[in-house]
């Protein structure tokens, strides 16, 4: 019975997939905001540009990001945000859960994590601590477009597969927010987490409606 109901699920996102490729969008993406003039000052923080080099851009395939970190009164935090204009083309956002092992890091333990509160709904996204030998670092993601933030890959495909099926544009924007945890995973994690309350209502005014 489970086997049967995996099928199932399995062949309905197989033929979401096919029909978001299959039938373009009558509607597409309003432009951007560009990201490079995010706010480079977040409360007491001020900020440095660390642009990629160019393999890494081609490899995340991104239309525009900014990765920055953010210098203050608190350890350092790190702020990427990747923004891709359609992603019906394929699976273009890559999720850090992902490409974290591939950069060495190995992820302690993973939990769901609240930056805010919506309409009192409460806005939810990744929370992992990770390690690199002695090293460990505490990094949430989400991804957001149209007033969304999502927390889940299969939520966020799914999402996308239904927009495709109602015309909708498929942007969407990945963010992630990264600081050591060598103060601690408590601290870390309080610290990612005030950031990250300040920052995402700020990036949905980059992003189109």
């Amino acid at each position: 019975m489970i086997y049967l109901r995996v099928s199932i699920a399995a062949m309905v996102l197989a033929g979401g997939i096919f029909a978001t490729h299959s039938f373009r969008p009558r509607v597409a993406a309003t432009p951007h905001w560009p990201l490079r003039e995010f706010p480079s000052d977040i409360g007491l923080s001020h900020s440095e540009d660390r642009p990629f080099e160019v393999q890494v851009v081609r490899a995340v395939g991104a239309d525009d990001y900014i990765n920055r970190v953010y210098l203050g009164s608190t350890l350092p935090v790190e702020l990427y945000v990747g923004y891709y204009k359609d992603q019906r083309s394929g699976d273009r956002i890559h999720s850090p859960k992902n490409c974290l092992p591939g950069s060495g890091w190995e992820a302690v333990h993973s939990s769901r994590v609240q930056i805010g509160l919506e309409g009192g709904v409460p806005v939810l996204v990744n929370g992992y601590l990770v390690a690199q030998g002695p090293r460990r670092n505490m990094v949430l993601y989400w991804y957001q477009s149209h007033g969304r933030i999502v927390a889940s890959e299969y939520l966020a495909k799914f999402l996308l597969i239904a927009d495709g099926l109602k015309s909708r544009p498929s942007d969407g924007a990945l963010v992630r927010i990264w600081t050591t945890a060598s103060d601690g995973e408590a601290s870390a994690q309080a610290r990612a987490v005030d950031f990250a309350r300040r920052v995402y209502p700020q990036i949905e005014e980059f992003l189109p409606d």
